[in-house]
């Protein structure tokens, strides 16, 4: 239970110290070099959903993304990291058809935005040469999450203040 989230079922910002820990001995050691990805998501219009629908449905609307994410990158590890940001790490399997699966996810919450269902700013970036551990790629997923958002938004996407 301790590395489990309650609300979603996926493992909790706990779980994901503790990983990001060994993948950083990994690292260290030479025993990763390519073939890792980290993925940042963050729900987009979640405090719109909380003060106009009630915190039931905002609760709904982290279930539905956690499982938009899941269903999307089956083969990475998903860490709900905050109340509504998620980081999926994709080592080896799933590495391969990172870009397609972006394509295929992005199409889909694009399409949500005028159907007002889930939609998910996600940035990812892969390990290069220099990095010294799995903070180096989530700093660049980061900022790539927050350039999405912003993409999302001037498509129609729910932001925040909205």
């Amino acid at each position: 239970m301790a590395n489990t989230d309650s609300m979603t079922g996926v493992r909790n910002k706990h779980a994901y110290s503790e990983y990001e820990r060994m993948l950083n001995h990994k690292i260290k050691e030479g025993a990763i070099k390519d073939n890792f990805a980290v993925l940042v998501c963050d729900i987009n219009g979640l405090k719109h959903v909380n003060d106009t629908k009630g915190h039931a449905a905002g609760d709904q609307l982290i279930k539905d993304a956690c499982a938009l994410i899941c269903e999307y990158f089956k083969h990475g590890a998903v860490f709900r990291i905050g109340g509504d940001e998620f980081a999926v790490v994709l080592n080896e399997k799933g590495y391969d058809t990172l870009e397609e699966t972006l394509a295929s996810i992005n199409k889909e919450i694009e399409g949500n935005i005028e159907k007002e269902k889930v939609v998910v700013s996600i940035g990812y970036s892969v390990l290069k040469e220099g990095d010294t551990q799995v903070h180096d790629v989530f700093e660049r997923a980061d900022t790539m999450m927050y350039e999405r958002k912003k993409q999302l938004k001037e498509m129609g996407a729910k932001t925040r203040g909205e």
